[in-house]
């Protein structure tokens, strides 16, 4: 096993290295037809390096600095990702009003190769600018490729200018939007929270006496009432027991009955105390009974001669004490009027207050309802308010420039030079180009010549052994003086 593993080991490099010295004596015999293409391409690309125009790029860096005063005094307002805002300026620069900017400043317009109107300024800058954000380290380059070196970096100073006046005109419009609508949505929530107060107020103002605030005073009342109900309908109870202990007093015949009493003298009494009764029990002047009694009160004031309101003297036959009797039966009878009146006027408060009672659970949710829209728009107030303020604090950083700003780290200044065309990119392709046409041609000139170049491609041919090789003069010869002639050629 081993010597077999031997045998392969010899074998193999034998079979390969016939190949590697066949393309070997190729490029040995064919190496000029490399190097000259090669060398050819060479010159090209370096007269084609000094014949191409020559663009310069010119790189502002701008710096991303951060907000001055500390975020735990003064919470920024604007959000933004400096990255998209870069962007969004980026896309603003080409605009006609930026690239007027710029050609205010440069007049570049009309120069020797230059733009002949702002819309072709517009379209080189959309192609000559060149943005690289450095996320890590806060910043960004602002390169400008331009066929003059000076311009080039008057147009990134300017362009880099513009970027930061851009920013921090973005960053004050935003914390103004902001604000505006913070304070629009706080404005809006504060007429909610008016208009709820205010109807609440109405709804207090019309339902009192039915909200269960003023529950407890309308049961107290209720049995206060009660209590003096049954107060009036004793204290009446009495005064009846009065009046008909009188009466009987007022049936029993006077002490001296030799007394003849004028009749009229008692029917005019008993109007007065009839018109009385009726006036007491709430009847009114106009009220006919009260107004017929008047009338007869009138005739007979006129019969017995008497003045309005006048009374009578005391016939000889009636006694003083009858007539006591009945004044004080005439004033229990008004006293009861009044009571019974008063009674009425608290059985009829009563009836109300249970109405009032029985409708205290609908008008105290419906209550409720509006005290809960007006916490949850109070609490919606305050916390708009807070949000408010905030804006205005971040508004103010933004106003006074000490928010996120960006700054030029390093101006740009005219280089030195060309960005394009790279020399050693010529050169390199220049060579390539070159070394792949003679290549190409070295494998041209392979495929067409069918001579055998050595003893093993001979051998291999006829596959019998070689006893002789007779070198051919004539075409040695031929070979020195071609190489001859190529190497003037070429140098």
């Amino acid at each position: 096993m081993g010597a077999g593993s031997g045998t392969m080991s010899t074998v193999m490099p034998a079979q390969q290295n016939p190949l590697l010295k066949e393309y070997l004596d190729i490029l040995l015999r064919r190496r000029w037809w490399i190097i000259v293409p090669a060398v050819v391409g060479v010159l090209c690309s370096i007269a084609l390096f000094f014949w191409s125009d020559k663009l310069y790029r010119a790189r502002t860096r701008v710096q991303i600095r951060p907000q001055t005063i500390s975020r735990n005094l003064l919470s920024p307002i604007v959000e933004i990702d400096s990255t998209d805002l870069v962007t969004t300026i980026t896309a603003e620069i080409t605009s006609e009003k930026y690239v007027q900017e710029v050609e205010d400043e440069l007049h570049l317009i009309g120069t020797p190769g230059g733009p002949k109107n702002l819309e072709d300024l517009a379209k080189r800058l959309d192609r000559r600018i060149s943005l690289v954000p450095n996320k890590k380290n806060n910043y960004f380059d602002l390169s400008v490729t331009w066929e003059d070196p000076r311009i080039a970096a008057s147009i990134a100073n300017e362009l880099a200018a513009i970027y930061i006046r851009r920013n921090a005109e973005i960053r004050q419009r935003m914390a103004e939007e902001t604000l505006g609508k913070l304070r629009e949505n706080r404005e809006q929530i504060e007429r909610q929270l008016y208009d709820i107060r205010a109807r609440i107020h109405k709804f207090r103002s019309e339902h009192k006496f039915e909200l269960e605030s003023y529950q407890k005073t309308n049961q107290d009342i209720l049995q206060n009432n009660r209590v003096e109900i049954e107060r009036i309908d004793a204290q009446i109870r009495d005064f009846k027991d009065k009046i008909r202990d009188l009466e009987l007093q007022l049936e029993v015949p006077p002490a001296k009955p030799d007394a003849v009493a004028d009749p009229r003298v008692a029917r005019l009494r008993e109007a007065r105390r009839r018109r009385e009764e009726l006036l007491g029990s709430g009847y009114k002047e106009a009220h006919p009974s009260v107004a017929a009694l008047t009338r007869e009160i009138a005739r007979l004031e006129r019969e017995l001669g008497l003045a309005p309101g006048e009374e009578p003297a005391v016939p000889e036959g009636e006694s003083l004490q009858l007539q006591q009797i009945a004044n004080e039966k005439a004033r229990l009878q008004r006293e009861i009027a009044v009571l019974e009146k008063k009674r009425e006027q608290l059985v009829a408060e009563n009836e109300e207050i249970e109405r009032r009672l029985e409708r205290t659970p609908d008008f105290q949710i419906q209550l409720d309802k509006l005290l809960h829209i007006e916490e949850a728009l109070q609490e919606q107030y305050q916390e708009a308010r807070a949000k408010e303020l905030d804006a205005e604090e971040g508004a103010a950083v933004e106003e006074f420039k000490q928010g996120e700003r960006f700054e030029i780290l390093n101006m740009a200044r005219p280089p030195s030079e060309p960005f394009w065309p790279d020399l050693k990119l010529f050169i390199f392709m220049g060579l390539a180009v070159g070394g792949g046409v003679g290549i190409g041609l070295v494998l041209l000139l392979e495929v067409f010549d069918q001579s055998f170049k050595s003893e093993e491609q001979l051998a291999a041919a006829i596959d019998l052994p070689i006893l002789a090789v007779i070198p051919d003069l004539e075409r040695a010869a031929e070979r020195r003086r071609t190489r001859r002639t190529v190497t003037r050629a070429a140098g």
